[in-house]
């Protein structure tokens, strides 16, 4: 009989594509999780991989046992979650969210949430968007707030439910002597000479601004790289330069920095909700997705 373990360990090489990344997912040794996918193999009776300098291939029973893995392991994940909320005396949901949203959009959710569902939990995560799929199937979260650019969509993944909530449209940070600072939109084109405080960010969108100058016509200088929203305003108001943040970064404004939105066409970020398409989606879950696309309507 397959062991539930040795399944998790099996998918999380066909999710990350080597032992060693799976190693690190699951706090184990690199030879521990060799060990188990030797063991798996022997068990079953076909090679499931091929391993290589750079990772691992699934062979085509591989393959298959990773799709079949994922569905099973999703359904435990619920079940366990499931049994877990029979022994709540309310219910409860788990949502994701990535780091700006938590800075306005999560409290208005979590302010309406509240009003409509008093009895309900609701049990938040940090998460980056890039990691919401292995959340969502883990079971640590059942709804998460995953956020693209309009010119790179991110990939999602075929198990993973996609519903777009709300265009994030991004502004030009200036300082707020600027010539610029008064204007009630501008276009990209007409900063093409400035040097950019830009904030970094995991890939896929790790060279995204660069992308986006480039496709409104010229190749950026970047002068400084920041962690967070925040600092850029500081960088900002020192004169290092200037900057672009989505509109859910700007809740905490300085007042030595004046926020213009791009011009209508201009480039921006789309906010959506996700979720496991294979799963039994809880009451409370649906509730935290119908309160998401109400708040985010107001948002619009």
């Amino acid at each position: 009989m397959l062991e539930v373990r040795r399944l998790q360990v099996f998918a999380a090489v066909a999710e990350r594509g080597s032992f060693t990344a799976a190693a690190e997912a699951l706090f184990m040794t690199h030879s521990a999780v060799s060990q188990q996918m030797a063991l798996l193999e022997r068990q079953l009776g076909v090679a499931l991989m091929v391993r290589g300098p750079r990772g691992v291939e699934l062979t085509e029973a591989g393959e298959l046992l990773a799709e079949r893995s994922k569905a099973l392991l999703g359904s435990m994940a619920t079940i366990e979650q499931e049994m877990h909320d029979l022994t709540q005396r309310s219910a409860s949901v788990r949502l994701g969210a990535f780091p700006t949203a938590a800075a306005d959009l999560i409290p208005r959710v979590l302010r309406e949430f509240g009003k409509r569902h008093p009895d309900t939990k609701v049990h938040l995560r940090s998460a980056h968007a890039a990691d919401m799929p292995a959340a969502l199937r883990d079971g640590d979260i059942q709804v998460g707030l995953v956020w693209d650019y309009d010119f790179l969509p991110r990939t999602v993944p075929a198990d993973i439910e996609r519903l777009p909530l709300v265009d994030d449209p991004l502004y030009l940070l200036v300082p707020a002597d600027h010539p610029f600072a008064g204007e009630s939109e501008v276009d990209l084109m007409e900063f093409a000479g400035e040097s950019w405080v830009v904030r970094g960010h995991q890939p896929p969108y790790d060279d995204a601004f660069a992308t986006m100058c480039r496709i409104a016509g010229f190749e950026p200088e970047i002068g400084f790289v920041t962690e967070d929203y925040l600092s850029a305003q500081g960088l900002v108001a020192a004169g290092i330069g200037v900057s672009i943040v989505p509109r859910l970064a700007l809740v905490a404004l300085r007042p030595d920095v004046a926020a213009v939105p791009l011009a209508g066409d201009g480039p921006h970020r789309r906010i959506a909700a996700v979720r496991r398409k294979d799963a039994d989606h809880t009451e409370a879950a649906l509730w935290m997705l119908d309160v998401l696309c109400d708040v985010s309507v107001g948002e619009s």
